[in-house]
């Protein structure tokens, strides 16, 4: 039997009711609710006919119904309505946005925050490790006592960190280390910089050796927080204010989860550049089997690499619409921020070496 457009629209009314309820739905709330010029008797064949093709169920004999992981997925991938940020919500996004964060992690850590406020569920921020070697290290002078170091990836990536110094530094010692840094430690990992390349590069360095040793410190530092995974959650206690969440294994099945940043990797892999993702808990048979819970993420790009993503946890019935407008706006915001971010530093490093 396929969905007649009468079943769409009675589905769909079930489930927003219970994602604003948490109550099971029953035909009699329905007719009250005016939205539909039919009998409750008619609801009612209506939606035992949803039960009996999986969409809905019945907790108990004498309950309304509920929607179940097929409902949800009907409803997700073709009945929600697009939700319309208020003034406020923008505000909150729009204020993160305009902040002069200059790292990818931080202003994603600020995302997810800012989306925890807007959405009152669990957000978090995953960074993805790069895993592509350096191919060419630059340097480009601010001032005296600061200069910019950039590492240009072989998968076309940039990364780039602004160092504060204790002693001041000329254009010249800058131009001297991004050359011993180019013949000497392009094309290594983190793990792969051992005692003879660091003794290479401070020879090369020759009388600023104490400075050789700050600029290997960044570099370790730039590699080390670029090739592995992090997660950054914010809001965890919020889920303590969903029935769902109540039960106690079932919340520490959530914090277990949270310690576990392959199966973060894992659920990223279905990531499409672009596209806001909803999981479903109950769906997922491998990474994350988790009922009662959804997932909803939106990853972050450079190029077109996708090197992290912002994303919500909450109840499977949380407010999809409302989740993936923050997600969308955020994340339009924020890849463009930083694919600004990255063209200025590539062009500023370019103008250095001309």
């Amino acid at each position: 039997m396929e969905l007649s457009e009468r079943k769409k629209a009675i589905l769909k009314s079930v489930i927003d009711s219970y994602i604003r309820t948490g109550d099971p739905v029953g035909s009699k709330s329905l007719t009250e609710s005016k939205q539909f010029s039919l009998s409750s008797a008619t609801i009612r064949s209506e939606m035992n006919d949803l039960e009996s093709m999986g969409y809905l169920e019945q907790p108990h004999t004498s309950a309304g119904r509920v929607p179940t992981p097929q409902g949800y997925r009907t409803y997700v991938d073709t009945l929600m309505e697009k939700y319309f940020l208020g003034m406020e919500e923008l505000e909150v996004l729009n204020e993160v946005m305009s902040s002069k964060l200059t790292e990818v992690g931080k202003l994603m850590d600020e995302a997810a925050k800012a989306i925890g406020q807007i959405t009152n569920y669990a957000t978090f921020a995953f960074l993805g490790g790069s895993g592509s070697p350096v191919d060419r290290y630059e340097t480009v002078y601010v001032d005296e006592n600061s200069f910019l170091l950039i590492m240009i990836c072989k998968d076309g990536t940039i990364r780039n960190r602004h160092v504060k110094l204790m002693e001041p530094v000329d254009q010249k010692t800058l131009e001297q280390a991004k050359e011993a840094l180019n013949s000497t430690l392009s094309g290594l990992s983190a793990e792969q910089i051992n005692l003879s390349v660091i003794l290479e590069f401070e020879e090369k360095m020759g009388e600023h050796r104490p400075f050789a040793s700050t600029v290997l410190r960044v570099v370790h530092e730039m590699l080390g927080s670029y090739d592995r995974e992090k997660v950054h959650i914010d809001g965890v206690t919020k889920l303590l204010s969903y029935p769902e969440f109540m039960n106690v294994a079932k919340f520490q099945s959530i914090l277990s989860l949270f310690e576990e940043r392959q199966k973060f990797a894992e659920l990223m892999s279905k990531a499409v550049p672009g596209q806001t993702s909803i999981v479903l808990g109950s769906e997922e048979q491998e990474s994350i089997a988790l009922p009662d819970t959804g997932f909803v993420f939106h990853p972050i790009t450079v190029g077109d690499k996708v090197v992290g993503a912002i994303g919500v946890i909450g109840p499977q019935r949380m407010d999809y619409k409302k989740v993936v407008a923050s997600l969308d706006y955020f994340a339009a915001g924020l890849t463009g921020q930083i694919e600004s971010g990255e063209k200025e530093a590539s062009n500023g490093s370019e103008g250095k070496a001309e």
